[in-house]
């Protein structure tokens, strides 16, 4: 792969495996509008062309997976481009989820907020043993979507759940193999064959196996912690108060500005 390209996603297909390269390596692979976008279009590309068996989604430049969501696209009040960006990211999980094939995430560095439930959503997780883990609202004051948190609750399970999204802190590769977040850990230069090592065992099972598999326990998960009606307004609710608050400008001014927010609860 070229170590400078205008292309936001690079894909590279070899003896049935799909390389996935999120290459902004200067914004740390943070997740905008166009990177999402190629993240739906490749994944119905796999999809529909049936060559790949399994796919590796790992970050450009050796320091980070994924930093999340771009700071600048995050949604706030009144922002349509920015409500616009959670519609495009809730699709691109999916797209993730629902391809027939495995998709192991390659947890090479940092792997924070969007870009941890964007490997929360691949079937495989695999991390550097100098990799950092988190997920951060509270520190910019949101509130996580439902379905996010469903996938990270049927993962980890509330308690470390819970720890997670109430710290809003970094955790170590090591931490995060002994709650379930992450597969396994592989030393740093061990990392990528370990990663494809793995890929090649899948790779050579029986297709309609494999993805019968998937299907079922997608399908099964999908079901656990569903919410009434009344619940599901509630949160709504308190959502639209959270993108509407003080509180989130705040926090992203802080983070923009390297301090740290004070937050007031309104």
């Amino acid at each position: 792969m070229p170590a400078v390209s205008e292309q936001l996603l690079l894909k590279k297909i070899e003896n049935g495996v799909c390389t996935l390269t999120i290459n902004r390596p200067q914004k740390a692979n943070s997740l905008n509008l166009e990177t999402l976008k190629e993240i739906i279009s490749t994944m119905e590309e796999l999809r529909d062309e049936q060559k790949a068996r399994v796919v590796v989604i790992r970050g450009a430049g050796g320091k980070a997976f994924c930093a999340g969501m771009d700071i600048g696209q995050i949604p706030s009040s009144g922002d349509a481009k920015g409500h616009n960006v959670q519609e495009l990211f809730e699709r691109s999980l999916t797209a993730v989820r629902e391809v027939p094939v495995p998709v192991i995430a390659m947890i090479n560095g940092f792997c924070v907020g969007a870009g941890l439930e964007l490997a929360v959503n691949c079937d495989i997780r695999i991390a550097c043993e100098t990799a950092k883990l988190g997920i951060t609202p509270a520190k910019l004051g949101l509130i996580y979507h439902p379905e996010g948190l469903k996938r990270f609750l049927a993962l980890i399970g509330p308690s470390a759940a819970k720890e997670l999204f109430f710290t809003g802190r970094l955790i170590t590769a090591g931490k995060a193999a002994g709650i379930g977040l992450v597969n396994e850990v592989a030393p740093n230069e061990q990392l990528e064959e370990g990663v494809y090592r793995l890929a090649r065992e899948i790779a050579v099972n029986a297709p309609m196996s494999v993805h019968g598999h998937k299907y079922i326990i997608n399908r099964m998960t999908d079901k656990m912690f569903d919410l009434e009606e009344k619940e599901t307004c509630i949160i709504s609710e308190m959502i639209v108060q959270a993108f509407n608050s003080e509180d989130l400008l705040e926090g992203k001014r802080a983070f923009l500005e390297n301090r740290k927010p004070e937050f007031k609860g309104k």
